[in-house]
């Protein structure tokens, strides 16, 4: 662990910038979201990636700290050989003459040496130095955002999730938005041609926006306020599988849309929106799939959707539901059974409150079996 020259950093910085937004090592446009939001964390509306210029600050604290505890370590005896020579590391002043590495650790001490020992330090166990504790230490800290939870959530396919992330960040690069920067003089929907094309209305407002989420949450069984759909999403109540499922289906609705935009922008052609929901649904349908096989392989418990949306996913339409099935279930795997490597048989125990706050339960085993 070392201080990285500032020339060294800058260009990790730009190869890690450049290959995030483009899969290359050059990239000359501007970027749709600062490399500082980025690096934060998903609940303060960013990525979670990695600041390597913070990290490398954190990990050469692990150095400051390994002396000021007088660590074993045969690095630690020679710096108290070769520079502190007895000295309290607390008092101690590194000379001109030291060389740049040593000055480098020095300062990192100063940087350390207060406010670290009070914020950090006492909230560890032990006194031990954690890099990931001081590089929240470093980093520049941003208020939580309400809509983390509704982009990230293991049912959303990631490319959804990205798409939302900067629809949320307001960067993409709607005719509103390009106008706004000189770069066209078009600022009406591409898709309608009737209003101004700006997130709200694109993914919203708009006829053909509006077609497919209608189409879309009849899947769902789930009646959207369309007119209000993000206060709703941020206020809708249920367990944590409704929403977070919900919420994946809205998300790949935004994909999709922001995909039709582009494509009658550049191919001048329009998809039907039915057509277009039925390939949301499939899209949906092979990530709840994906999902629960993960779950099957880990031996975990397994929770979907049920009620006609969960057999349609498994393939199980033949059955005929009562109508008080058609709704939210918490199912969980009971049997399984294999053929060798291959998944043959597994058994779902679904179970349904007949009334709210009663405690009578209705129970239902749905078994499917792969050809």
């Amino acid at each position: 662990m070392f201080i990285l020259p500032n020339g060294v950093i800058a260009r990790i910085k730009a190869i890690c910038k450049n290959f995030f937004w483009d899969g290359g090592v050059d990239f000359h446009m501007s970027p749709l979201v600062s490399w500082d939001k980025v690096c934060r964390p998903k609940i303060e509306g960013g990525l979670g990636l990695k600041n390597d210029i913070i990290w490398n600050k954190a990990a050469v604290g692990k150095l400051v700290w390994w002396i000021a505890l007088k660590s074993d370590h045969l690095w630690v005896r020679w710096v108290n050989h070769t520079y502190i020579k007895g000295r309290a590391w607390q008092d101690y002043s590194a000379t001109a003459s030291s060389s740049w590495y040593w000055r480098k650790i020095w300062q990192m001490k100063i940087l350390l040496n207060d406010p670290y020992e009070q914020q950090v330090r006492t909230s560890q166990k032990g006194k031990e130095y954690s890099i990931s504790k001081g590089y929240d230490f470093f980093r520049n800290k941003g208020d939580k955002v309400n809509w983390s939870g509704l982009v990230w959530n293991k049912w959303t396919i990631p490319k959804h999730g990205f798409l939302t992330w900067l629809q949320h960040h307001n960067s993409l690069n709607t005719n509103k938005k390009l106008h706004r920067l000189g770069v066209s003089d078009e600022v009406t929907c591409h898709i309608c041609g009737s209003c101004v094309e700006n997130n709200d209305h694109l993914f919203y407002k708009c006829i053909y926006s509006q077609k497919v989420l209608k189409q879309v949450s009849k899947w769902i069984h789930i009646e959207l306020p369309i007119q209000d759909i993000m206060n709703w999403r941020l206020k809708q109540k249920g367990s944590k599988l409704k929403k977070g499922i919900t919420n994946a289906v809205l998300n790949a609705c935004s994909y999709h849309i922001w995909r039709q935009r582009n494509q009658s922008r550049i191919e001048l052609t329009l998809t039907k929106p039915d057509k277009v929901a039925r390939e949301i649904v499939k899209e949906m349908k092979g990530r709840i799939r994906y999902i629960i096989s993960s779950s099957l392989d880990d031996g975990d418990e397994v929770q979907v959707l049920f009620g006609l949306a969960f057999t349609r996913v498994l393939g199980l339409d033949g059955f005929r539901w009562p109508v008080f099935m058609l709704v939210w279930f918490d199912v969980g795997l009971i049997t399984s059974s294999r053929d060798g490597l291959n998944l043959v048989n597994y058994e779902f125990l679904a179970c349904h409150a007949t009334k709210k706050k009663s405690k009578k339960k209705s129970v239902l085993i749905v078994s499917q079996i792969h050809r």
